[in-house]
Parts: structure tokens; sequence; C-alpha cells
């Protein structure tokens, strides 16, 4: 007993060494330099081996900040992993206060001649830049970054929002051995946690003594060990929604001897929030600004919806964006129009701006793009944008005249996210409103091919796409070397040769794009004895399923609705009849999401396939998933069916001939 007892003790101080360490700046082994992969994910291009927040309140000469140490050790496996040596740190800021980071000290550590080499990084090599309106970020890239390597770093984010705690994620891009972190605040202020994620988190609260702050604190910890990759997944909205991790909210301040403080908000206290601002309530109605413009513009117009299509396009045209995000004026209305450019609020501002003074009930909607992030709980702060909304003979209109090819009803697909608060200060409304959402796109592609019997093909395209179809491709085509275009576009259909091609209202916002061009291939069909093996759908089948993950745990996320048509017309070689022909399908989607109709028919010039795929929700559950995979598995497999097309015999031969 004796003796276990002493095993025990002895195995306890070698893990309390080991986790020394660990935990200890620059106490790099070989045998760290030395790994080539990690056990519980081998393909893994790197490891964050350790990391260590600890997150506080500080007060100094009378001021409060809110404090993040940060401590992180990362293994480089392969060259892929060389992207994870750049370390992003995003800071935010309103007004004059803003988030500020210290105390950076990070190292390079490699195995050169069976000695560990150490890396410093300079100080020339730490960048600022402006991201957003509401964000700047640090960046600094490691030196010397080898496979092999093993990087290193810390720094303190000092911050005056004190009580704007960030979001503490803990799931990365590629796996964490061990995660330590720690957050603690004051006792009495009552913050609300809300995990994210599908990883068990098991945080354990006490309470003690800080002699810093003079007050007992609720110290929040967590300690995780093996947390799993972030598999990337084709169409998601924003991954880090998905991430695990917490977040904290102050909901309350409950101290003995003073007034009980309730701050837990609905969206429509955020919305007044918004609305009491300078910003909403005084400078979005100084209209003096424009007289003149509108003046011109309108031309003594009285239509509502026309007037507000001309100023919608009016501030497209005579405004540009600059990039940032921003609920808030960065120019303000008459420095907007002057220098002709602005950040989100601007551009958006002046438009609804604009249409108030023409008479038309418009107003603000704050939201949160996708990029930005899934704002779970109500809050200010995790909003990032405006658009203009306008309510014209009982109908609601949105817009965003931040982008080239939006259109009114027709937003970019970030600003699809979670719906968006309006702000109505005339008529006292502030509401959440989820209607925002993307409407079907439609998109019809027209086929003509002809074969002859080595299998050659040529034929004609033809597509009409409408709303966010048509936006998509606007985007994609603006701006593009014709000849790269096209070989980018023969590569991916397989092959062939285009000539002839033309693509029709690429450069405006407004109506259907159309495309359409001559082709040949020499893959028209597989010749084998006497007999074609053609794919009906030619190179506009689906080939590869782009959901692979055996289990999805985060929504799929299409953009927008949409039904895509396919019509082929196959003319057969002469002496060729069809021996044999897929089967018609129809196939559904659970809840109505969905369907795919095949049909293929024979006809007196060759053979009519028409196909239909129907995608009717935007967004489908990850509980659908597993049905959703299959059903792409059937698109590909009806695709890759072919038309089997015979020599005629010469009794048929004579045969037509007599009729003929």
């Amino acid at each position: 007993m004796i003796l276990k007892k002493m095993l025990l003790v002895v195995t306890l101080l070698a893990c309390f060494q080991i986790w020394a360490q660990e935990v200890e700046f620059g106490n790099v082994s070989k045998e760290e330099l030395k790994e080539i992969s990690y056990a519980a994910d081998p393909d893994a291009s790197a490891a964050v081996t350790f990391r260590k927040q600890e997150t506080y309140l500080l007060s100094s000469n009378g001021i409060l900040r809110l404090i993040t140490e940060v401590h992180e050790r990362i293994k480089i496996y392969n060259k892929d992993g060389f992207e994870y040596a750049t370390e992003k740190v995003n800071l935010f800021k309103a007004g004059s206060d803003k988030e500020e980071v210290r105390k950076i000290k990070a190292s390079t550590y490699n195995l050169e001649n069976d000695k560990v080499v150490e890396y410093s990084l300079e100080k020339d090599q730490i960048f600022d830049t402006e991201m957003s309106f509401n964000y700047d970020q640090v960046k600094f890239t490691m030196p010397n970054v080898k496979e092999g390597s093993v990087i290193e770093f810390t720094y303190s984010i000092s911050s005056p929002f004190v009580w704007n705690i960030d979001e503490f994620r803990f799931q990365r891009d590629i796996p964490v051995k061990h995660l330590i972190a720690e957050l603690r605040t004051p006792k009495g202020f009552n913050f609300r946690q809300t995990q994210k994620g599908f990883i068990i988190l098991n945080s354990k609260k006490m309470t003690k003594q800080d002699h810093r702050l003079g007050m007992e604190v609720v110290i929040t910890s967590y300690d995780l060990k093996n947390i799993p990759a972030m598999k990337a997944e084709n169409y998601v909205d924003n991954i880090d929604n998905y991430r695990s991790g917490a977040m904290f909210e102050l909901v309350s301040i409950d101290i003995p001897g003073t007034p009980y403080r309730s701050y837990a908000q609905t969206w429509q206290d955020v919305a007044k929030t918004i609305g009491s601002s300078s910003d909403y309530k005084n400078d979005l109605d100084k209209t003096r600004s424009f007289k003149e413009e509108l003046k011109t513009v309108l031309g003594g117009k009285t239509d509502q919806l026309q007037i507000a299509k001309d100023l919608f396009k009016y501030v497209k045209d005579e405004t540009e964006w600059n990039g940032l995000d921003g609920k808030s004026f960065q120019n303000g209305i008459k420095k907007t129009l002057k220098e002709k450019k602005g950040n989100a609020a601007d551009i958006n501002l002046l438009l609804v701006a604009m249409m108030r003074d023409a008479g038309i009930r418009a107003n603000p909607v704050i939201l949160s793009t996708k990029d930005n992030s899934m704002p779970f709980f109500p809050t200010v702060d995790r909003l990032n944008f405006v658009i203009a909304h306008a309510f014209i003979d009982g109908k609601n209109y949105y817009m965003d005249a931040t982008e080239e090819f939006s259109d009114i009803n027709l937003l970019p697909v970030r600003d699809y996210n979670w719906g968006g608060l309006l702000v109505d200060n005339h008529n006292k409304v502030w509401k959440h409103i989820t209607a925002i959402k993307p409407k079907k796109a439609n998109s019809i592609y027209a086929l003509d091919i002809s074969l002859d019997t080595e299998g050659y093909a040529e034929g004609s395209f033809r597509s009409r796409l409408s709303d966010h179809s048509a936006y998509r491709f606007r985007e994609n085509f603006k701006n593009r070397d014709l000849d790269e275009y096209l070989n980018e576009m023969e590569q991916r259909y397989l092959g062939i040769e285009i000539s002839d091609y033309e693509a029709g209202n690429t450069d405006t916002y407004e109506g259907m794009v159309t495309e359409k061009f001559v082709y040949e291939t020499e893959n028209g069909a597989d010749v084998i004895g006497d007999k074609l093996y053609v794919h009906p759908l030619a190179f506009l089948r689906m080939q590869e399923n782009p959901f692979k993950l055996e289990k999805r745990e985060y929504p799929i996320d299409f953009g927008f609705p949409f039904r895509d048509r396919y019509m082929v017309n196959i003319k057969l070689p002469q002496g060729y009849l069809v021996e044999s022909m897929p089967e018609n399908v129809l196939v559904h989607l659970p809840n109505e999401l969905g369907s795919y109709k095949y049909v293929v028919k024979k006809n007196a010039a060759g053979i009519q396939l028409s196909v239909t795929f129907d995608l009717n929700s935007a967004i489908i559950s990850a509980t659908n998933y597993a049905e959703l995979k299959e059903y792409y598995n059937q698109i590909i497999i009806k695709g890759s069916e072919q038309v089997v097309l015979a020599k005629a015999s010469n009794e048929h031969n004579q045969s037509t001939a007599g009729s003929r």
C-alpha cells in the first residue's frame, strides 16, 4: 500500500512537472519539436498544444478596464499549417473609446543541429490596420516558421468596455490539446452565460477575494482537453456562429445596500437605445443638405414607389461604399454628399433621409451581417450594419445601396441574417422584424445538342437568370477578362470549346441576366462497338456531392431559395435509334424543403430531357443533413445515367425509307 502511494505521488509530481513546462513561456522541448503529427487527429496541419486566457477587471487611478491575457502555443506539422503562424487580434472601438493590445511577446522555436533555437518577433513585424468602422486589427506573423516549428505568443488586451465581455471561443480550425480559460467578475454583477456549439463545457464557479479590486469576485473557469477541429464544409453562413464557446451578458446588479438594477434587455429596448442616439434622433432629419438634389431627381413625381426607386438609384450612382460596416455615421449626410463616399450608415441613412424628405415613410433597419455574427441575445454591440426600409401602400420594401447589383427587396446575401430592428422614432415603433428573407431565384438553362456517329457533339447553350442567381452572376462576371473567364468555363464544363459567347444585362442591377454560346466537344458520347452512350445532361450534370461529412452539427445555408430548370434537346446521328433511357424520377426532401424532377422522353427529332431542381428554403436545419446529403447523391446518380443509342437494323432503315 505504501509503495502504491509513493508511486502515485511520483506520478502526480511528474504530471505537475510536465504541466509546469507546458505553461512556462519559452520552455519548449526537443520532444515537442520532433513530434510529426497529432495522435487524435493525424491529418491536422497544426495543433494548439496549450492556450490560457484570463479575463478580469482592473482599476488604475480610478479608471476601470477589462483586461484579457492570452498565452498560446501552436505546433506546426506541415506547410498547410503555416497559416496559423499569423495571429490577428480584433479590437473594438466606439467613438473615442477603443480597445488596445499590449505586451506582445512572441517566438518561433526550431530544432537545428539537435538544439532548440529561438527566433523572437521584432516590433517592426507587428502591423495595425483599420478593419471596419467599429474594429481595428493588430496582426503579426511569426518569424522563421518551418515544418515542425513550435510558435508561442502572449499579449494583453485592455478594454474600456468593461461590461461587454468578448465571447470565449474555444474551438478552432485546428485541434486544441489543452485549454484553460477564466473569467472574474465582481460579486453581485450577475452575468448570463450562454453556451455555443456542441461540446460540453462543464464550467466551474467559485468566489474569492480580489485584492486588486478590493472586493469579492466570482470566478468562472474552464479546463478543456482534446477539443476537435471545426471541420470546414460547404454552405455555411458564418462558421464562427457554431464554434464551441461561451458568451456573457450583464443582466443585473444586486449588491447589498444599493438598489437592484436590471440590465436584461429585449430587442425593443435595443431598438429604442439605438433610436435615441444623436445619429437617429437628430442628424437623420437634417435634410437641408440635399434639397436641390431632390428637385433634380424627382422632377415633380408623385408615385411613391417610383420615387423610392429613383432615390435608390441616385444614392447607388452618386455615392461609393468605402467597405466599412457601421450602424452610425462615419461622415454624416452633408460630408457623404460632398465626398460621395462613406460607410454603410452614411450610404443607407442618406437614402432614408432622402425618402423621408420626399414624403415616404422610411426608416433604418439595424442588423448583424452574416460575416459579423448571429446575435444570440438582445445586444447593441453585436449589430454592425444598417439598411433602409420604406412602407408604401401597405407593403414593405428593403434597400441596401452599398452594393452595385443590389435592388429593392434584393439585398446582398450577407444582409439576410436573423432579421433586423426597425427604428421608427416618428411613430414610436421599435421592433424586431423577421420578414427580411430572400425570394426564390429562377434559372433556366437550355441546351440543343447534335451528335455524330463518332461521339462528336456540337450545340448551343442559353440561360436566363433572375434575382439572386442574376446578382451572383453579375458579381462573378464583373471586371473579368473574357478570355480567362471562358477558359475557366471550358474547364468547368468538361473541356468543351466555346465560341460566339454573349452575356446580356450584366452591368445593371435590374432585370434578368442572359447568357448564350455555341460549343463543340469530342466527348459528346462514349463509342463502344456500334453503340453510343450519352449523358443527356451533358456538361451540366452535377458530378460531386458538396456534402462530404458523415455528420453535420450546424445548418446548411444556400443563401437564397432557388429553382433551376434544365431543358435539353438531343438530335440523334443518322442511322441510330434509342435502345434504352434512364427512368423518370421525382425525389422529395422532407417537409417540402425541395424536390428534383427528371423526365426524359423520345420525340420525332431525338431525345428531350426536362430537369427541375427546387430548393424551397435558404437554410436547412442540420437535423435534415442526412436526407440532404442523400438527396444530392440521388441527383448525382441520376446525372450519371446514360441514354444508349444503337445502330438501326437494315430492315428498320428500309422500312423508314419506304415510309418516307
